[in-house]
């Protein structure tokens, strides 16, 4: 936190031996990007691995370098989860109440689980004509904590990469433009977040991975087109964030015959920082900054 009426956050985007770091202040309703940052891990950063002292040493020595560095305020931090260790599943909802809602999507969210509730920490997303239910492993998390609490947050907080990317895009103004089927895609190193919006609401998610002898672009077709049937193979956009965006975004774009955009989460962001690169490597930072607009309006 800085001044009266002023608050700061920031997000930190981990995937693979990658990282994005996304810091951003806000003085009413003027936000600005205090730090944006890139850089190599020197250990794999999987959600089953945040937890062994090793690991989290060597991720914690590099936080702390480049919060020193870049002058970055951990204490308002959200972390995005790693994709592997989250359960995200639609339901129809059901007439009644919120809290009729709720339970009834709690009741379905029980039946997915392979073990008791009290293993997951449980929370749901309410659209108009459906839920999500969103499950993370309460031992998944616990890196997160350990991992927060040493370099200064005070209340560490999480979220699905897909869900940061939707916060992104809503941040930049363009659900107001758009009346369609649209997918959302962030390519990394190794594995891409997606999901399927119809008139502005979240419809599915999805998460793909791949290896060196795997064809990226037979991975990305799959994944989209299991989100596209969702709406009938009928996508109007998509919208793509990420390295080397240019060119497997068009692809993607030819791939599903429609129009492709870049998703630029600085482009209403005020400030030098935002506006001297250029819009595609700021589409790297998408992750992260959705992840920044948790913390700015929680």
């Amino acid at each position: 936190m800085l001044g009266f009426g002023e608050k700061t956050a920031t997000g930190i985007h981990l995937s693979g031996q990658r990282a994005w770091l996304v810091s951003m202040s806000r003085r009413r309703s003027v936000i600005e990007p205090l730090a944006l940052v890139e850089f190599d891990l020197p250990v794999c950063a999987n959600a089953l691995d945040l937890a062994k002292s090793d690991v989290q040493a060597q991720l914690v020595d590099v936080l702390r370098e480049v919060g020193e560095e870049y002058e970055v305020d951990f204490s308002n931090t959200c972390f995005a989860l790693d994709p592997n260790v989250v359960l995200v599943k639609r339901s129809k909802l059901i007439s009644g109440s919120e809290s009729e809602m709720r339970e009834h999507m709690q009741w379905e969210a029980e039946q997915f689980l392979v073990d008791e509730k009290a293993a997951f920490s449980i929370d749901y997303v309410l659209e108009s004509n459906w839920g999500l239910f969103v499950a993370v492993r309460r031992s998944a998390l616990s890196g997160y904590l350990a991992l927060g609490k040493q370099i200064g947050v005070r209340r560490v907080d999480v979220d699905v990469p897909a869900f940061a990317l939707y916060n992104a895009v809503d941040v930049a103004g363009v659900f107001s433009r758009v009346a369609g089927s649209e997918v959302f895609v962030y390519g990394a190193d190794s594995e891409a977040y997606m999901l399927l919006v119809d008139q502005g609401e979240v419809v599915q998610v999805a998460h793909c991975q791949w290896s060196e002898d795997d064809s990226v672009m037979d991975v990305l077709f799959g994944s989209v087109d299991r989100l596209a049937s969702e709406v009938s193979g009928h996508v109007e956009f998509v919208r793509c964030a990420g390295g080397g965006v240019e060119k497997w975004g068009v692809e993607l774009a030819d791939h599903l015959q429609c129009e492709m955009a870049l998703i630029d989460p600085l482009a209403e962001i005020a400030g030098k920082m935002a506006s001297e690169w250029d819009p595609a490597r700021r589409s790297d930072y998408a992750v992260a900054t959705g992840l920044v607009q948790r913390g700015l309006v929680s």
